[in-house]
């Protein structure tokens, strides 16, 4: 068995544009990390026997405006979020089923299946084992997503086994 995938800027690109329109841009981006302490929303990721396999830390920005313009709820409200990071239960919705259906980034002929386990709003919500597991993941993908007529935000995968 080999490890955890992680997805390319055009995969996560082409994925995402699936959902919001040829608008939206993925790039390669700035860290955003799932550890303690960070203004970050985590994917956890688990396999068949329900182990931590890998995580999707997502800055305030990503959650708002990923939540926000997929049902379309006003720019300045987004933006009011993104800045306290109080997100509607629309909004994280809207972001879990967008995690929920990025998992397939995450999986090849060659990987163990996983699924979406949890949608944390806090890193420190995260379980005891998956906080000491993000402070030295064996490999990251790091984006910045571009969404049209919102802004950009940040999001990190992180394979938690190698």
């Amino acid at each position: 068995m080999s490890g955890i995938p992680l997805p390319k800027p055009i995969e996560l690109q082409q994925m995402l544009a699936m959902m919001y329109g040829n608008d939206l841009k993925a790039s390669p981006g700035d860290p955003v990390t799932a550890a303690p302490g960070s203004q970050s929303v985590v994917a956890l990721y688990v396999d068949d026997e329900n182990a931590p396999v890998a995580t999707c830390a997502m800055d305030y920005n990503f959650t708002a405006f990923a939540g926000a313009s997929l049902t379309k709820i006003p720019l300045g409200t987004a933006k009011e979020c993104a800045q306290n990071g109080d997100f509607s239960e629309i909004m994280i919705g809207n972001v879990h089923e967008i995690m929920n259906i990025c998992s397939r980034l995450l999986m090849n002929s060659d990987s163990p299946h996983l699924r979406l386990l949890n949608l944390y709003q806090s890193p420190e919500e995260l379980p005891q084992e998956v906080q000491e597991l993000v402070q030295k993941p064996p490999a990251t993908a790091d984006f910045s997503i571009s969404f049209a007529d919102y802004g950009d935000g940040g999001l990190s995968f992180q394979a938690l086994v190698a």
